[in-house]
Parts: C-alpha cells; structure tokens; sequence
C-alpha cells in the first residue's frame, strides 16, 4: 500500500488543509459553547451548534478523503483513532442535544473532542502503511463500531462525572453558578445511562463482526487478551444498564456502574497498547 497521494492524488492537497482547518473549527464551537453557558442570551447559543455540525461535517470529508487516497480506513495509528474518537464523541453528543434539547453540557464534552483532533492533526504525520485485511467489509464493519462505542462510553462517562459533582454539591446545600446552569440530576442520569446503552450496542455489534472475520480470515482472536478484555468490560456496562433498565438503579449507583464499565474499557486499550502483543494494538 502508497502512502498519503498514492491514490486519487488530485485529493492531495485537500487533506493538510482540512488537517489544520479541523481543529479551528472545534475550537470555535468551544468558545461558543463556553459563550452560552455564561450567558445563556448571547448569540453563543445559536453559534455553538452551528460550528459544531460544520465541524462534523468537515471531519466526515477529511477522514473520507483520507480513506479514498489511502485504499482503506485511516484508522492505523494512534492518532488516527484519537481523530476518529474525537468524530464520534461530537457525533454522539450533537444526538444527545437534539434528543434532550439541552444545550450547556457541550462545554464540557467539545473541549476534550478538541483536545483529540489538534493531538491528531498536530501528531499524526503520514498514515501508517498496512495490507489490506481479508473480507474488508467485515473489518471495517467491526473497526467503525467499535470506534463509535468507545465515543459513545467517552460521552457516557463525562455526564456521570457531571452527575457525581453536582449531586455532591446538592448534598453539601450549595450550588455554584458552575452548576446552576446544568440540568437537573436526572437528566444528566438519564444521558448518562443513553450515551451507555448506545455504546453497548455498538460495541456488541464490533465484537460480533470482529469474531466473524477472524473465522474468515483465519485469526485466532480468542488468543488475543484485547479480546477478553473488551468483553470483560461490555459485561460490566451491560450490567450497568440492565441495573438501570430492569433493577431500578438510580442517582450515584447506577452512574458509579457505568463508570467501572468505562474504566475497565479504557484500561483494557492502555493494557493493549503499552504492555502485550495484541492484534488490535495501535503505533
């Protein structure tokens, strides 16, 4: 496989500029976002989703320009799965904010998207160069959806920090402006438990997919430890939201749950990546 420019070279000169031009944008929709929530009649409450979605979309052409020059997903490096994450942490937010219709939580989820993608832009460099996997479909299937479940548990785990802060707030009689203008302790649960269930979904669906093309394509995947780990950690967010579901968890429990499940994802990718062989390991 070419690098960057061996195929479709005409799209060569696009992807630098969407390179650079991609963390300008997120940065924009922070400071609208950081506008609003300190007045919420300023122009930063029309600003802030506006610049967000145009940042999407400009992040959808710049990692499908990137796909079509490369020969396939640009997902094979660490700070091509930053910029992926960051793609779906924002997509999976912009669906909370229009299913809730809140929008003050976004400065607290746009800065880390952000912080993801200048990494990437700033890091990244050429794309690590690959063969191309047998049964792609299957692959990339499994690739994507996994992807999008790490962002949705991201957005999960950032309502359940907010939820644990201001219910120790409500607990010890004081509420600062900080959290004034957050919605109530319910809402927050409930996003926090949605942006779960989403989550867990996806990520069942990368487990299945990744199982099917290894039978496919002749990988062993039950010897890969990434493999016990990430199911390891979909028990656990399952759990959390059945507890929720069917057991009637609420307020710090539930969040609390959610939070082991995330922990436990999050701690089988560090494992992964830094300390065993795995084939699902980033460079």
């Amino acid at each position: 496989m070419t690098g960057r420019g061996g195929r479709h070279p005409h799209m060569q000169p696009l992807i630098p500029l969407l390179t650079t031009v991609l963390p300008v944008l997120y940065a924009l929709s922070v400071a609208a976002y950081a506008r609003a929530y300190a007045d919420e009649a300023s122009t930063g409450g029309r600003w802030g989703p506006a610049m967000l979605r145009a940042a999407l979309l400009v992040h959808l052409v710049y990692l499908s320009a990137r796909g079509v020059t490369e020969g396939h997903l640009p997902l094979a490096s660490v700070y091509d799965f930053l910029s992926a994450t960051a793609l779906s942490i924002a997509a999976v937010y912009v669906y909370l904010e229009l299913r809730q219709g809140i929008r003050t939580t976004g400065i607290f989820v746009l800065p880390i998207v952000f912080l993801m993608q200048v990494t990437s832009s700033a890091y990244g460099g050429e794309p690590a160069t690959r063969q191309p996997p047998l049964f792609p479909i299957w692959f990339e299937i499994h690739t994507l959806a996994a992807v999008l479940g790490y962002g949705a548990f991201f957005v999960s785990a950032i309502y359940g920090v907010l939820f644990l802060l201001m219910y120790r707030e409500i607990k010890g009689n004081r509420l600062s402006f900080f959290f004034r203008r957050m919605p109530p302790l319910e809402t927050l649960g409930r996003m926090n438990v949605s942006a779960a269930s989403a989550g867990l979904a996806l990520l069942a669906l990368a487990i299945l997919m990744g199982i099917g093309w290894g039978r496919l394509a002749g990988v062993d995947l039950a010897k890969d430890p990434k493999t016990w780990l990430t199911i390891g950690a979909w028990l656990v967010l399952g759990f959390a939201v059945l507890a929720y579901h069917r057991l009637g968890w609420r307020g710090p429990r539930a969040v609390y749950a959610s939070l082991a499940g995330f922990t436990t994802l999050l701690a089988s990718r560090v494992v992964t990546d830094l300390f065993v062989r795995s084939f699902h390991t980033f460079r």
